[in-house]
């Protein structure tokens, strides 16, 4: 039975005849007229190589414009990859793509007029814009696997829907010892948590089971370090280059997912040299890399000497004899030029 006309999308996304099914994130493009041809050239490399049949854009996609019309050209540019291939992409919005010029809702717009995008805004009544489930169909068009898009907001400066707190933000919360990473940023709202558990009991209901799924989001959550602090027990993997900057405000996402258990990966951009992931209460997590040239790199002291290394993207493969099984790993743009 086919699903909701509010879980459908733009192009059916189905298992390969294979049985297999390939998703490849690329987060941090911040892409912009500076370095903007060597991040596509980046983007096409990997497209080319990995030949996914989805790519999902992790947040902080486009940066440095001053209009509506330099944004467009610069996302234009962006997915073009994806458009020419005509490979179905989906995004979440950064912390950096809320800017005075042009809001996430107007942004949002100019996203889903792409034949080829399949990204949703969301509820109108959620903060922020793209919270989204989109369904990986089965040769009967039964859903067996799923893509949670989480808009995870900015910094406290710029809510996309201000708190209605009297106090003081950074005196209150921040305060000179914070739980976890001396950041201002926002965090995944109540609304937004509320209803990924509502939506995720609702297609239970109509499936009449669970369905196992990836869940994309900007900035980190407060558990990622629990695979820095377990590396055995998590089974760290990948390089850990700089603090985690994740909200110092807890959202409960995590808790609503391990709670309902659909959701057995979560992945983050947002800090650029970290690639690292491990499993932690069964959910797999960690970050992806940086793919654009114009978001800083490693740091000078780092012992490969070269501020371009972990430019790359994080693939996801699943089976569809055992969609819950879902395998990951790096690449690097350098592995394939």
């Amino acid at each position: 039975m086919p699903l909701p006309e509010p879980f459908q999308t733009k192009h059916p996304l189905r298992f390969r005849k294979d049985g297999g099914y390939r998703i490849l994130m690329m987060s941090d493009a911040h892409h912009k007229p500076a370095q903007g041809a060597r991040t596509v050239r980046a983007m096409e490399t990997l497209i080319d190589a990995t030949k996914p049949d989805l790519v999902l854009l992790n947040g902080d996609n486009v940066a440095g414009f001053t209009c509506k019309e330099m944004f467009e050209q610069q996302l234009a540019e962006l997915v073009s990859p994806m458009e020419k291939r005509r490979i179905p992409w989906a995004h979440v919005f950064g912390n950096h793509d809320q800017t005075p010029e042009v809001s996430k809702k107007e942004q949002e717009a100019v996203y889903e007029s792409y034949p080829w995008c399949v990204s949703k805004a969301g509820p109108e009544e959620l903060p922020g814009s793209g919270n989204y489930f989109l369904p990986i169909l089965n040769e009967k068009d039964e859903p067996v696997f799923g893509v949670w898009g989480i808009d995870s907001q900015q910094d406290f400066k710029t809510q996309t829907v201000p708190l209605d707190y009297p106090g003081d933000l950074y005196w209150d919360v921040l305060m000179p010892s914070p739980i976890v990473s001396y950041s201002d940023y926002d965090f995944i709202r109540f609304e937004q948590v509320m209803w990924y558990w509502n939506t995720s009991v609702e297609l239970e209901r109509l499936c009449g089971r669970k369905i196992p799924s990836l869940m994309m989001f900007h900035i980190p959550l407060i558990e990622f370090h629990a695979i820095l602090r377990n590396a055995g027990r998590t089974g760290l993997r990948g390089e850990y280059n700089e603090r985690v900057s994740a909200s110092d405000i807890n959202s409960g996402i995590f808790a609503a997912a391990f709670q309902r258990g659909d959701v057995k990966a979560m992945f983050a951009g947002h800090d650029h040299i970290n690639t690292f992931d491990g499993v932690y209460g069964g959910i797999h997590m960690g970050f992806d890399g940086s793919i654009g040239y114009d978001a800083y790199g490693t740091r000078d002291n780092d012992p490969g000497h070269n501020r371009e290394r972990l430019r790359g993207g994080r693939l996801f493969d699943i089976r569809l004899s055992d969609p819950w099984d879902i395998r990951t790993d790096m690449v690097f743009v350098s592995d394939y030029e």
